[in-house]
Formats: C-alpha cells, structure tokens, sequence
C-alpha cells in the first residue's frame, strides 16, 4: 500500500500513463498529465517556502487545479486544507488563522472577497490566484486589491524552480473543517488516514480501472475528498464538476456515462423518481454517504435501478465513513447501521474495557487506521474522544480508540445498531448535527429556561432529533407552540421529530450538565415500531 497519496497517482503513471485520470467539463486529464501537474505544484510550493507539515489552504471548486494543488501539497511534504468557497469571508478567514495556512489558493471571486480579512492571518506567506482576475504585478488591472502576495496560478507555476524533496515522512495530512460550527473546529486527518481510507472505500464498493466515478460531494468534505482518492487509487476516472441540482444530474446519469455515484441521502431523495435511461444499465453502484435516504426514495430507487449496487454508508459522531451495510443487507437488516468498514473496526465496549457479548449494549469505540489524529488545536476534545483502548485478546500492544459517544449493539454476525447518542452529535438522515447547535436556538427563542436536544434512534434515518425543555417563567410555552418556534428557526434537516415541554428541571448528571444520556434512553423506544 502506498503511504503517501501522491504515491497512488505516481504508481497508476507508471503502469497506464494515457488512462484518463479526469473529466472535467469536456476535458480530460491523463494519469501522466495529473503526475506531471502535481509535481510542478510541489516544486511550487518549495519555491514559496512550504515545508514538511505547513498547511496549504485550497478555496476553488473541484477542477483540475484543485486535484494537482491536493497531491502537490503532499509531494511536497505539506498537509492540504480544503475550504468551502460557498462560506461566508469572515468564517473563511477564521479557518484560515485557526489552521495556520502558509499558503492559500484560491478563485478571483473568493481572493477578492477575502483580500480584506487577509491581513489578520499572520501565519499566510503567499496567495495564489486561480481563474479571470488573477494577474499581478504593477502594471497589471486588479493586482492590488489581491495585495503584495498574490500571483497567479500560472505565474506562480511558471516561477518555481524543481522541487527538493520533502524533510522525512508528513504527519497531517489534511484538516477538514466542519462548516457547521459557530467557531473554528477541524478534524485533522494523518497521511496513513487518507491512504487507508481510499483503499477502504474503494475495496468496500469494488470499485476497478474501468470505474467512471461522478462523486456529487464537494471536496472540502470527507467523503468528497475520501472518493476522489478511493478512485484515483483504482486507476478509474473521477468525474468533476457534478451538477449542482438534481435535474442536471439526473441528466447526466440517464446518457449512461458514469458507472458510480457517491452522493448524500438528500440527493438520493430528489433523484428518487428520476428517469435513468442508460444509467439503469450502465450504472454499476451508487453510494449513499451519511446514512440511508428515506426509505420510500430508497425503495424507489432499487426499483429504477434493478441491477445496481446500493452501498449505504453512516457516520458514527464525528467519525465519516465508519460503517457500511451492504447491498444484500438492506432488506436482511433492518435499523442496522451496517459492519465496519475495511481496515477499521467498531468494538462495542463495557465499562471494563472488555467486548460486550451479541446483543448486549454497549460504548461504541473505533480502532485500526482510520482514526484520525484528533481535532486541530483543540487538545481538551481530542483528550475526551480519542484514548488508549485497553490491551484486548490477541493484541500484544494497546492502541489508540476513538470514542463518538454512541451506545450501540453488536449482532451475532457484527452488524451494529446504535441505540443511543450521547455525544454532542446526532447523525438523522445523513446529516450530523450539533446538538449544543439546537439548543442554542431553542433557548434563543426567549420561550424556555433550559433545553436539550438528544438523538433517538429510529430504523431509517439512524436518529432523529428530540428537543425536551422547560418553560421560562411567565411564558405561555407548550410542544406546538415550541416547534413552530423551531420551525421558524431551523433549517429542515435541525428540525426536531418530537417536541416535549415538561414542567420539572431536567434531570442533571453528577457533573452538574444536562443528562443526555438518560433522557436518550427514556425515549430510545419511541420509533421502535417505525415502519422499516
């Protein structure tokens, strides 16, 4: 297996250097031309002064450039920060000073935007600038609203010298911010998880050279980036640049042309009652990304796609791609969130540290190559979520666990099913959402004195959201009142499936916080007679 990601494009150059690597609009880019781009990109950031483990900040959408800047960053000994260009500046430039970037690439239009917040990330050295706008230097329109530091991405290629080889083995390889969170929060991802997760992915769906991968998911996420490299590893060909709505895409699918699609549920749910034309035959395996979409849209699509693999894969907290039920489980195994998927494993754990048996509940722990190292600059999360796991049977050496905060269940074939949540995440439908997030819009609404919002586990969309909550004194305060106040705040995906309004204080655990943990549990059979 290679250890660095920029091996996985390097050894597919050697053995089939014409095979096309990616499609982009009606471009195509070869394994060699992608090997070539990538290494002038290396040579370009030593030329910048990027050295081993300095963070390099990508703000484009998936094209070319984005790809060859991603396995440059890591020729080069550098860890890649892919950012959402969609967000706001003021929340890109905090990424930007919370990772630390050296160096940032971006668009014209972004650049522009962020030229003014630039100035208070002092750790950046160099922006280049991708796309119509990009010229620099005096004498050139537009030059200075980018400041001193700008150049093109042209220029910027043009300018550097060969690239010397990187000071020993990277650590970082990548982090990856979650958009979601009010301030600065990312996952950093080591080299050994983005090269095991490829390898993960692609064993998981049986993905081969002659794949035409359409991956529906930016790359600033972690099943975007994870697919792009689970394909690259392949020798296959990933499709950039997906439409954005589910027309276009249902389009580009019915001319038969992709043999793969990772997407999330909600995108599964708009193409529900599509017209696949060609794709019927021609799609190979489709990938849901963050769970199950609704079970209807799920039904829907197995009937306009007889003879296509559907792979659904879950999250567990903040662990991505940690499960996967297969396609012949999907009936067999209702309300299970799959097995672990290749190159990790899920242990169900007591208290002890011992396994529990089948079916008996436990603390659900990750362990194997696909933990990640911890959250960036965040040492108090990272001490709670990831631990030393206890030396089990067989294993001469304890190793590193990650604990999500879940409690879940094994089966006797290893299949899990969560049971509860007790972490601040709850993962309903594919989207994982913050429960501190809810609540502090429950009690921003001036209605309550305390709230807490907890996932209940549910056979079809993993969890769902259940807000509890008090009333504030003199408020005239009850379920349908609080929900239409929800409603009126939350985006679909954060809205609660049940509302309670009770008259006693919540219940507290000893370290004084709201208990969760009994509250999940208090209403752990509330969906249990859902319909599968």
């Amino acid at each position: 297996m290679a250890q660095l990601i920029h091996e996985l494009v390097e050894r597919i150059a050697a053995r089939a250097p014409s095979s096309t690597a990616l499609r982009h609009g009606a471009g195509r880019v070869s394994y060699a031309g992608l090997a070539a781009a990538m290494t002038a990109v290396a040579a370009a950031l030593a030329g910048s002064g990027a050295g081993r483990d300095d963070r390099v900040a990508c703000c484009l959408a998936a094209c070319p450039e984005s790809v060859a800047l991603l396995l440059g960053v890591s020729s080069a000994g550098c860890a890649f920060v892919p950012l959402d260009p969609q967000l706001a500046p003021a929340q890109l430039c905090a990424q930007l000073r919370h990772s630390g970037a050296r160096v940032l690439v971006a668009g014209a239009v972004q650049a522009a935007a962020l030229a003014a917040g630039l100035a208070d990330c002092p750790a950046l050295r160099s922006v280049v600038v991708l796309g119509e706008g990009a010229a620099t230097g005096a004498r050139k329109p537009g030059a200075r609203r980018f400041g001193p530091r700008a150049v093109g991405w042209n220029d910027w290629l043009a300018g550097a010298g060969r690239a010397a080889p990187a000071a020993g083995m990277p650590v970082l390889g990548a982090l990856l911010y979650d958009p979601r969170s009010a301030e600065p929060a990312a996952s950093a991802l080591s080299q050994r998880n983005l090269v095991a997760g490829a390898a993960s992915s692609a064993r998981c769906v049986g993905l081969g050279a002659g794949d035409r991968i359409l991956a529906a998911l930016p790359l600033h996420t972690d099943y975007g980036l994870n697919t792009l490299l689970a394909t690259l590893s392949a020798g296959a060909t990933a499709w950039l640049g997906a439409p954005g709505d589910s027309a276009g895409l249902a389009a580009l699918l019915e001319r038969g042309e992709p043999t793969g699609l990772w997407a999330a549920p909600a995108t599964w749910e708009a193409l529900a009652g599509a017209s696949f034309g060609r794709g019927a035959d021609c799609l190979r395996f489709l990938v849901s990304a963050g769970g199950s979409p609704e079970r209807g849209a799920l039904d829907a699509l197995r009937r306009a796609l007889p003879r296509t693999r559907i792979h659904l894969m879950y999250d567990v907290g903040d662990a991505c791609r940690s499960t996967c039920l297969m396609p012949s489980q999907l009936d067999e195994r209702p309300g299970s969130i799959g097995r672990a998927m290749p190159y990790s494993d899920w242990l169900v754990l007591r208290a002890d540290g011992r396994e529990c048996a089948p079916g008996e509940t436990g603390e659900l722990v990750q362990r194997g190559p696909l933990v990640t190292l911890g959250y960036w600059n965040d040492p108090g999360r990272s001490s709670a979520a990831f631990r030393q796991l206890p030396p089990l049977p067989g294993l001469a050496l304890a190793e590193n666990g990650r604990w999500p905060g879940a409690g879940a269940r094994k089966d006797m074939d290893g299949y899990l099913y969560l049971v509860d949540a007790r972490s601040d995440t709850i993962t309903t439908g594919g989207y994982r959402v913050r429960a501190r997030e809810v609540e502090k819009v429950v009690v921003g609404t001036g209605l309550v004195a305390e709230a807490a919002a907890v996932g209940v586990a549910h056979p079809v969309l993993g969890q769902v959201i259940a807000v509890l909550a008090t009333a504030r004194p003199g408020a005239r305060l009850d379920s349908a009142i609080l929900f239409g106040a929800c409603r009126a705040r939350l985006p679909q995906h954060m809205l609660p499936a049940m509302v309670d309004v009770r008259r006693a204080p919540l219940p507290r655990a000893r370290d004084g916080q709201i208990d969760r943990a009994l509250l999940a549990g208090e209403l752990a059979p509330l969906f249990a007679e859902a319909a599968p």
